[in-house]
């Protein structure tokens, strides 16, 4: 299995700056290796005009709350800037061998350039000492772009925008998944509120599977 997974890092570390970001995310959706795959859980639509956003940013702090297979990390180290530290915050346990296992070298490994990935897990995002301890993680950097896709309840994302969009800088990005108003859980009921306070955007897939993106622009 760590053989594998240090194959896969080799194969994902000799990806040009220059592929195109379809290329990128067909590549996340088919890569399978024993005992791991990205996967990402995007819809095509939505994700490539994040990610287009995004690569105007160049974002340099970024943090995920629900990271699951990977494959959105592996998007952001694409368009984040060549030294950019991204964060990783997920419930998903790494097991014994923890940073050394081959989830986590593959993952850690993603990191392109002179980035730096941290992988927060297993974690609760939803209590205080885990936005502390990722706040240290970054030396007190302030973050640029902050995706939330964790905890899908209206009192889970809920929590989870209230304790860390104070992290994010003025200007940055905090980005939903699955905000879609049909969607069936909480996301779009705290959508619909935050459209009220803030200058937002949001892509909604017109063709294919759809759950929608929206992104909050800090003031």
């Amino acid at each position: 299995m760590m053989r594998d997974a240090l194959r896969v890092r080799r194969r994902l570390h000799a990806l040009s700056d220059t592929t195109p970001r379809s290329e990128l995310l067909e590549l996340a959706r088919r890569l399978e290796w024993r005992g791991g795959r990205l996967r990402p859980t995007q819809a095509t639509e939505e994700i490539l005009w994040l990610l287009d956003r995004l690569e105007q940013m160049r974002p340099r702090t970024v943090v995920e709350i629900g990271t699951d297979e990977g494959g959105t990390l592996f998007l952001w180290s694409h368009v984040a800037a060549p030294d950019a530290h991204l964060v990783a915050v997920d419930t998903r346990p790494l097991g014994v061998l923890g940073r050394f296992s081959a989830y986590a070298v593959v993952r850690r490994g993603l990191a392109r350039h002179r980035q730096r990935i941290d992988l927060v897990m297993p974690a609760n995002s939803q209590i205080q000492p885990t936005v502390d301890r990722v706040r240290r993680t970054l030396g007190g950097r302030p973050v640029d772009f902050l995706f939330i896709d964790g905890d899908h309840s209206y009192e889970g994302v809920k929590r989870d925008f209230e304790l860390w969009s104070p992290l994010v800088r003025s200007g940055g990005l905090i980005v939903f998944h699955d905000m879609k108003p049909d969607h069936p859980d909480g996301v779009p009921r705290l959508w619909a509120e935050l459209r009220e306070r803030f200058e937002t955007e949001e892509c909604i897939a017109t063709t294919g599977p759809s759950y929608g993106i929206g992104i909050v622009h800090v003031p």
